[in-house]
């Protein structure tokens, strides 16, 4: 009798666990799949890149359906400059709107030093936190942060409520993405959590698309919204990612674009962002 108790909870269990993950895969549009797979695979194969991952997320349900590439890449990701951002403005000691000096593109912190993209061209000089953030500028985002938290530990507790564990806190590369550990899956949480709430960041990201570097996401049919991440890994290797929603004033589906490829040029915008662009051409067709 002890046994057939055992293998009746054992079969109960066995059927419930294949319920659970037939649950968890249902949400997988197949279409969606196949079409998202190959154009992931063509963008790494043009790069000539080592790994990437797409995911596509339903807004308002958080279900996935479209999951591709590589799995669970942890890794530190530029991503989370938009977390810092929105930590940011809810201080309520920055707005979107201040004026921020970013001088020739290079700044001097300590033993540290701070360059923009663009240093070679002789930087911004004086532009908008907004700006700052879409032009993906490295200063502006360390003063926008320096001017809203007086430490570092202070900072971290807020990325950490975001979800960020920071495991070597630093005030100058933190809020770069640098000393922070996450997923793309984490990171697309997060902008998913953004596109259902009512935040000033949104501003930022519909101009990031329109104007800043993330211009290459644009589509002619849909309003988008997004930021770009590309930050050098401690293998050298270069992380270009994209994580946006559309449509951007009602927004249904979020996807992040997560690629690692080797040496420059990386871009963001031009490389992952390129690839969510093909991705709601597709999706806005269906």
């Amino acid at each position: 009798m002890k046994n057939t108790v055992i293998l009746l909870i054992s079969i109960a269990t066995f059927v419930a666990c294949a319920k659970q993950k037939t649950e968890q895969v249902s949400t997988i549009d197949s279409t969606l799949q196949v079409k998202v797979d190959s154009i992931l695979q063509n963008k790494l194969s043009e790069l000539d890149a080592t790994t990437g991952q797409v995911i596509v997320m339903e807004v308002q349900t958080g279900e996935i359906k479209a999951s591709v590439g590589t799995d669970s890449i942890l890794q530190e990701s530029g991503l989370v400059r938009t977390a810092s951002l929105l930590a940011v403005l809810e201080t309520k000691a920055v707005k979107l709107s201040d004026t921020i000096d970013v001088g020739d593109g290079i700044l001097a912190i300590g033993k540290d030093t701070l360059c923009d993209h663009n240093w070679h061209r002789g930087g911004y000089g004086k532009i908008t936190v907004e700006q700052g953030f879409g032009l993906a500028s490295n200063i502006a985002n360390y003063k926008a942060v320096r001017k809203a938290f007086d430490n570092e530990q202070a900072f971290a507790e807020v990325l950490a409520k975001y979800g960020y564990q920071v495991k070597d806190t630093s005030l100058v590369y933190n809020s770069l993405g640098y000393g922070i550990l996450t997923t793309p899956l984490q990171n697309l949480t997060f902008f998913n959590y953004i596109a259902k709430s009512k935040t000033a960041i949104k501003e930022a990201l519909e101009y990031s698309v329109s104007n800043g570097l993330a211009k290459p996401t644009q589509s002619d049919k849909v309003k988008v919204a997004g930021a770009t991440g590309t930050i050098q890994l401690s293998n050298g290797e270069y992380a270009v990612e994209f994580c946006g929603y559309f449509p951007a004033d009602n927004p249904k589906y979020s996807i992040i674009v997560s690629i690692n490829k080797k040496g420059l040029p990386a871009s963001g915008g031009l490389m992952a962002g390129d690839v969510f662009r093909q991705i709601v051409v597709i999706m806005d067709e269906r």
